[in-house]
């Protein structure tokens, strides 16, 4: 039987260091940000995010019987249960970054598991639903990778993503990676490594992950869609220690959290925040689908400040949501201030009918109350989340967020991590309300 490399967990290994706070100067005028975010790699003895110097001199610090080993589950760099030397010269050749074998979590719906990937990677291939293209842009490994799969009816953003949108599909959606359409990457372009997210069905976490592993290919799981700036940081820091981009990801992960914190500071004053509900795309033979649960769409609009005006008993059939028909009445009885229809296409290329797109996103709600006041808007789903985050604040708050102050934090994210973007910022604009379109 195969003894896959995927190694058990005992519960109190789980248990991570705190993460360390990292106070980084914005160097843009801006108050100092702290990171508190962890690389979940191991010989990252002190939780923060990255491996260096003062990880070497926790573990020698163990190994002299200084520190005790249970304080820093992370220093056991080798993964063998032990710290000792062999710990050591593993961490010091991450430092001078010559090859080896490194241990870190994946992040997996089914819980997180620890695998070993050769290191570092230099080449890859991916899911590409535009979050996962996302964070690789932002950790800056992005040009490592060397096919996708997605569906036909999601391809790759020409403006956002202008390499990959060249890219023919390995299979035939972004959560699919056929083993048989990989193996032509894996020979012609030295591919190591799967990188897809979280789900466990993506890249079926049994036989397919196992199959990837015979091949000595190893598969890196990861949360691209997480809405708190310094969870999802700690997913990027990981692509980019795998990928020794490191320098460039701590740049957006500074940039994020302070936009986050700016955005906490202002709702700080509203006493009686909005309720709001979060749907996404047009609706289907089932109706529109509504966010709740555990769906990143309504994380967004929470983070937003809204208060999420459904609650788990919605949720039916799915985690993440439910469906709301153009003969269901049932949403009428909740009470909601403001809805947001987090849309993707169309914004970058400048092509958005402005009409047609708010009438089919948000007209099966026409009789709700929120609708009728005219707090009901479209935002740009394409952005990446902290700009999601920002227009979604601007529909709840338009006191408090203006939309030029998010379009500028738009251009200002673009100019600094998306270089050579050709957006036509004179003419693209990526929200919706009632009033700008009627």
């Amino acid at each position: 039987m195969y003894k896959t490399k995927t190694i058990a967990i005992a519960v109190v290994a789980i248990i991570i260091v705190a993460a360390a706070a990292i106070v980084v100067t914005s160097g843009s005028g801006d108050d100092d940000v702290v990171i508190e975010s962890q690389l979940k790699v191991f010989g990252n003895a002190d939780g923060d995010y990255d491996v260096d110097a003062e990880d070497l001199q926790i573990i020698n610090r163990i190994t002299s019987g200084i520190y005790d080993s249970d304080e820093y589950p992370m220093a056991d760099a080798n993964y063998d249960g032990v710290v000792n030397g062999k710990d050591r010269d593993v961490v010091q050749k991450i430092i001078n970054g010559e090859p080896c074998t490194v241990y870190h979590y994946n992040t997996c719906t089914t819980g997180d598991y620890v695998v070993s990937t050769k290191w570092p990677v230099k080449a890859a291939v991916s899911t590409a639903a535009s979050n996962m293209l996302w964070i690789s842009q932002m950790a800056g490994m992005s040009d490592m990778i060397y096919g996708i799969s997605y569906s036909k009816s999601s391809p790759p953003d020409p403006t956002l993503f202008p390499r990959f949108s060249e890219m023919p599909s390995i299979g035939s959606s972004s959560t699919k990676m056929p083993i048989e359409n990989t193996t032509s990457y894996i020979k012609d372009y030295g591919v190591t490594a799967v990188l897809c997210d979280k789900t466990a069905s993506t890249v079926d976490k049994g036989t397919v992950e196992q199959q990837y592993e015979q091949m000595g290919i190893d598969v890196i799981r990861v949360n691209p869609a997480l809405v708190d700036a310094n969870e999802y940081s700690s997913e990027m820091f990981l692509l980019a220690f795998l990928f020794q981009t490191d320098d460039r990801c701590k740049d957006v992960a500074e940039w994020w959290i302070g936009l986050q914190d700016k955005i906490e500071s202002k709702l700080e004053g509203v006493k009686d925040k909005k309720t709001v509900i979060a749907c996404n795309g047009v609706p289907s033979g089932n109706g529109m689908w509504l966010s709740a649960g555990t769906s990143d769409y309504k994380q967004v609009v929470e983070k937003a400040g809204g208060i999420y005006a459904l609650g788990d008993e919605v949720l039916t059939q799915y985690t993440s949501g439910c469906y709301f028909n153009w003969n269901d009445t049932w949403l009428y009885n909740y009470d909601i201030d403001c809805i947001i229809n987090i849309k993707t296409n169309d914004w970058y290329s400048c092509t958005v009918d402005e009409k047609a797109k708010y009438d089919e996103c948000l007209g099966i709600f026409a009789q709700t109350q929120a609708y009728k006041n005219g707090d009901a808007a479209v935002v740009v789903g394409d952005a990446p989340i902290p700009l999601r985050i920002l227009y979604s604040a601007v529909a709840l708050y338009p006191d408090l967020f203006s939309e030029d102050w998010a379009d500028e934090m738009h251009k200002v994210f673009f100019d600094r991590f998306v270089p050579g973007n050709t957006v036509d910022w004179d003419n693209a604009f990526f929200m919706l309300t009632y009033d700008m379109v009627y």
